[in-house]
């Protein structure tokens, strides 16, 4: 297993931490009723009503445009999540296309819960930035990514991929690859400065 630096000096001060944290874990479970990780897995996902009423209220006056939904169809989570987001957004006002039966690229291809995708990074929708920003305030978790293959410029093409698999480690439109640095420096110190108040 390699371990980076900052995990072996944490390992060193409190060597058991990883195990006590593992039993506490198990025990709460099996106190609980014995939920495993695969009861947890099987849940599906949901718009709740306040990230509806944000996302709606969020769009209400943006630049309108088409959207072009994708989820892979064997999957129902996936198609249940991606018609519960076309909905909000029809409701607002955008023309959504949902096509699921696309001989796209195989279902591994589809990453794990929402990417937004535009054809061109220098022309890009009018209302894809928007609808980026929204759903992020909303508190749902998106990648973003430019793909010279889609059809049109003038569309946002959004695929819902399944939940069980980690998200694509994809730099957003917005946040460059300095900012996620020193955010994450940032978290590291405030974290080492906890753990030795």
């Amino acid at each position: 297993m390699n371990l980076s630096y900052v995990h072996r000096l944490l390992l060193a001060t409190d060597p058991f931490s990883v195990f006590r944290t593992n039993f506490r874990g198990w025990r709460k479970n099996h106190a609980k009723g014995g939920l495993t990780s695969q009861t947890k897995r099987s849940r599906a996902r949901h718009l709740t009503c306040k990230q509806r009423e944000d996302i709606a209220a969020g769009l209400q006056d943006s630049t309108m445009g088409p959207i072009s939904m994708t989820a892979a169809a064997s999957d129902r989570e996936s198609v249940g999540y991606e018609a519960e987001i076309a909905n909000v957004l029809e409701e607002t006002g955008f023309e959504v296309e949902i096509d699921n039966t696309r001989r796209a690229a195989p279902e591994q291809e589809i990453p794990a819960g929402v990417e937004m995708v535009v054809k061109d990074k220098t022309v890009r929708p009018a209302h894809a930035f928007r609808i980026v920003q929204v759903f992020r305030e909303a508190g749902i978790a998106i990648a973003t990514r430019v793909n010279g293959l889609r059809r049109k410029n003038d569309t946002l093409y959004i695929t819902v991929g399944g939940k069980d698999v980690p998200p694509p480690v994809v730099l957003s439109m917005a946040q460059t690859a300095a900012t996620w640095q020193l955010k994450s420096m940032a978290l590291l110190r405030q974290k080492w400065k906890n753990r030795f108040r």
